[in-house]
Order: C-alpha cells, then structure tokens, then sequence
C-alpha cells in the first residue's frame, strides 16, 4: 500500500478516532482525525482522501447529512459509514449515497479494516503496493512468536512464515496456506505443514490481521522451508491490525558471530538471516567485547577454524562478561582444539553445522519458547460447565458472555483460562453455571439484558483446529430485531473430541487471550 494514502475519520468520540488512527497508520497511511462535523466537512472538501471513515450519529450535523452534503462536491469520494444506530433508514440512505461500507459499532480492528481494504481493492487505481513482488522490508529483521515470524514491510504490511527444525522442514509434503481475504489472530492457526508421515503442524499466526496474499511458489516447493524459511519461504502477506501491541509479544533472534575470515563471514551471515537471525559481527576480542554491550545478544556462535587459539581466549572472556550467553562453536570436520573446547561451557559444538542445514537444529533448541505437552485430561475430566459470564468492560459497556454446550469448564481448560485472564485484570465479573440452550428466547432475553451479547460456540467449520471466527451478522446463531445488532459469535474449531479443551495448551491459552480481549475492548 502506497505510505502517502490519506484518510479522514470523522466521529464525535474521540476514542474511535484514536483508535483509527493507532490502526491505519501502521498499515501506511495517514489518518486526519476530527470529533466535529462541521470541521470535517471543510477537510473533506478541501482535500483528497483515499477514503472518509464518517459516523451517523453526531450533534450539530449528522453523518447522513454531512454525506449529502460531501456528494455535493466530491462526488467520488468514498465514504465508510460507522454506526452504533443501525436502523433500516440510515442503510436505505447509504446505499443511496454509495457508500463504501457500512460498518456497526462496536467493531474490532479487523473489521474497519476489511471495510478499507475491500474499497481501496474495488476503486480504480486500487491499493498500489500490495502485490508481493512489491514488498521491501522495512526493519532490521525478523520477530518471532514461538518458532512463526513477522517481518514488516516498508508498505505497512508484513509478511510471515515459520522457522522450524531440521526433521520437520525436510518432511514437508506439502503446505496449506490461508486464504486471501481471511482474518487470522496471534498464535492461532495461520497455515499448516503436511509431512512425509501424514502427520500435520500447525504454523500459528505472528501477527493478527487480514491475509494480501499468499506465496503460491511454497505450495509448490516446500523444500525451500529447509534452506530459506524466512526469505523465499513466507507464507502470507498480512496487513497487521493489532501491530502495536502484538509486536511487544515478539522477539528478534539477535545472534554474535565471531570469525575473521570475510568469506565465511559472508557465507555465515547470509545463512543465519535465512534462519532469521538478527546478526552482529566480530572479527576480533575486542569487537566481540564491544557487541557483548547489547543486552539483547541471546547468542554467540563462534567459527573455531578461522578464530584459531583466539576461539579459545575469547570463550574465557565470553565467560567473564556474559557467563549466561549461550555459546556455539561451529568446528571443522578435523579440529585439534575439540577437547579443550569441549571443556568450556557451550550450548552446542558441531562439525561443519552451516554445510547441512544443522545450524536449523541449534537455532529452534537455542530459541524455542518451551510449552507444555498437550493434554486431552481437562476436556475428559467431568467438571462444572459453564453457560456464561457478566461483566462491565473497560468501554463502560456491560457484556455477556453466553456459550454453547461442551465449549466452557469453570475450573479447566478454556473458561479456566478466561476467568483466570479477566481475574487478572481485575474485571468484577458473576459467572453462571449449567448448559445454555441457546434457543432464539434465550439469546434474545440475554441480549436485552446487556449492551452487547458475545455468544461463543465449538462448531466444526472445515477448518484448521484452534481457528477463531468472530461473525456479527447472525450466520450462526437465530437472533433478529433490534437486539441482533447487539450481538457477536465467535465461533471456535474445536480439538479431536470436538471441544476447544482438547487443543494444545498454547492454542488454549491465545484463544482465552483473544476472548478476553474482545470482552474487554468493545
């Protein structure tokens, strides 16, 4: 996407127009925000924007009125209505004005951001960058959530994939990719690895967001994830929508290597970034002393070949400096110093490791987040169910919080999770126990009583275990009238037993975190 794109947000409340802006200008742009109609119309007018991002509900001028009068004189600019009111009339008067979209408070990152990408793709000079030919990165590497990475692109926009271990990338038999258009979040499923074995890993998102594109070559050629897993082996190109926070999640793999050799400086440096290691290099003691000044240095790897008897005196004073940093030595096939290596502390000495791609095995053991192993005990274990959750969110909105049969256990699994994460953030909350029926009266009666109505189902949808949906538009639950307006379904892929307890721990965990975070934001 072009970094010179500009939109205007128009909306009485001024945390709508923060938060617009927080969300558009990491993805490229630049938002021009105003609390007052009037004002807004005079930019509209004005100026050339990519898009007004306009609310319905305003004093002094309403949006449909601010929209006629915007017609007026800018006749192809294209508006997106936000409304907390959705009535039949205002959808009557936006499709007579051609508005863009028409967006319903309260609405999440993803969905004001579809609304923008669907307009910029349907307009006629459509988003100018977003191919992926296209994409430069913008910063000094790869950031990892677990073993999937996010690189961000001078566009905006990032693209992601997985650096995974030896065995597993050489077993690929073939990838699944997501597809364009689909919404994945952080740390839920984003593509998956399909081995040799017919066994399958799930490859979780980095990065929440909506998916540009996908890297079509890799579906053909997975061998590439062997050699080249964070260059020529991305998977999706995402617009990221909660960049902000969720990169505070991620982390670089800042590596130090130690040789004064330039080719194999060279021939190093160029394997580790395929790994996608952030690199810093020495070429003797004193530079190496000098790169141990960075706290964020997780790992030293040391070309004993070319460093010779200084290999040596630098691991002392490695030992000296940094005795918690992970040290590698990378030998040769015949190496007289092996046994005095050996007697320093090292995370790993290896034969000749960037010949064979064994630099791919220490680089997982040397960063990989440990988790626990997966359990199917709390879903087999009888326990207390639990139909739903009362709370006042941080918005000031009282919602509930009603799920399907088999979806909740007070004191394991998923709805431990939640109440443990919203326990943790200090939200006064009443839970009720038992099945809910989850009939039309029910919902329509729960909705009533609330300002919104999060109904969480396990649904089989075709789709990656662990995949979240979010649906506002009563695809998969019966409610109509004023009261459908308050509701949203997040609707989960569950595990083998057809529950989301059955998952992996790590899955589990990232959908109470999305969870609550829905619950809490809008």
């Amino acid at each position: 996407m072009s970094v010179d794109l500009n939109l205007l947000v128009v909306d009485d409340e001024e945390a709508i127009c923060e938060g617009c802006r927080r969300i558009f200008e990491r993805q490229g742009f630049h938002v021009t925000k105003t609390s007052d109609a009037e004002h807004g119309l005079s930019l509209a007018g004005a100026q050339d924007f990519a898009a007004v991002l306009l609310d319905i509900k305003m004093p002094k001028m309403d949006g449909i009125q601010f929209f006629e009068k915007l017609r007026a004189t800018k006749p192809n600019t294209p508006v997106i209505l936000m409304t907390g009111y959705p009535t039949v009339p205002n959808a009557v008067a936006a499709i007579r004005l051609g508005a863009a979209a028409y967006v319903t408070k309260p609405f999440t990152p993803e969905e004001i951001t579809q609304a923008v990408r669907k307009m910029l793709h349907a307009a006629p000079h459509g988003p100018d960058q977003t191919t992926p030919d296209a994409w430069r990165p913008a910063d000094d590497g790869p950031r990892f959530f677990h073993n999937a990475w996010a690189s961000m692109g001078q566009d905006g926009t990032v693209r992601a994939g997985v650096a995974t271990d030896r065995a597993t990338a050489t077993a690929v038999q073939a990838v699944r990719l997501p597809g364009i258009g689909e919404v994945v979040f952080q740390g839920l499923p984003m593509a998956v690895l399909q081995l040799q074995d017919g066994t399958e890993r799930i490859v979780p998102a980095p990065i929440s967001g909506i998916v540009e594109g996908v890297n079509e070559s890799l579906a053909a050629s997975p061998g590439v994830l062997a050699t080249d897993p964070c260059g020529a082996g991305w998977m999706a190109l995402i617009c990221p929508t909660r960049a902000d926070d969720e990169l505070a999640r991620c982390t670089h793999r800042r590596v130090a290597l130690y040789t004064p050799d330039a080719p194999v400086h060279e021939e190093h440096v160029a394997q580790l970034k395929a790994f996608g290691c952030t690199v810093d290099t020495a070429v003797n003691a004193d530079s190496l002393a000098t790169l141990f000044q960075n706290p964020d240095l997780d790992l030293l790897v040391l070309d004993a070949p070319s460093t010779a008897e200084a290999g040596l005196a630098a691991l002392d004073r490695v030992a000296a400096l940094r005795p918690a940093m992970k040290v590698v030595v990378a030998a040769g096939a015949q190496n007289a110093a092996e046994s005095a290596y050996r007697t320093r502390k090292l995370f790993y000495f290896a034969i000749e490791p960037f010949t064979d791609n064994e630099m791919a095995d220490i680089l997982d053991a040397a960063f990989r987040t440990k988790t626990a192993a997966p359990s199917h005990q709390a879903a087999a274990t009888a326990g207390q169910p639990l139909m739903g959750i009362e709370l006042t969110n941080r918005q000031g909105s009282k919602v509930h919080l009603l799920a399907g049969p088999r979806v909740l256990q007070r004191a394991s699994g998923l709805g431990a999770a939640v109440r443990q994460r919203l326990l943790d953030r200090l939200y006064p909350m009443q839970t009720r126990l038992g099945e809910a029926k989850l009939t039309p009266e029910e919902l329509v009666g729960s909705a009533a009583g609330a300002d919104r109505l999060v109904v969480l189902l396990a649904k089989d949808l075709g789709r990656t275990p662990g995949t979240l949906v979010r649906d506002t538009k009563s695809e998969y639950v019966a409610v109509s009238g004023e009261e459908a307006g308050k509701v949203t379904t997040l609707v989960i892929q569950p595990g083998p037993d057809g529950t989301p307890d059955s998952l992996d721990p790590e899955t589990v965990n990232m959908l109470a975190e999305h969870i609550v975070e829905d619950l809490a934001s809008y």
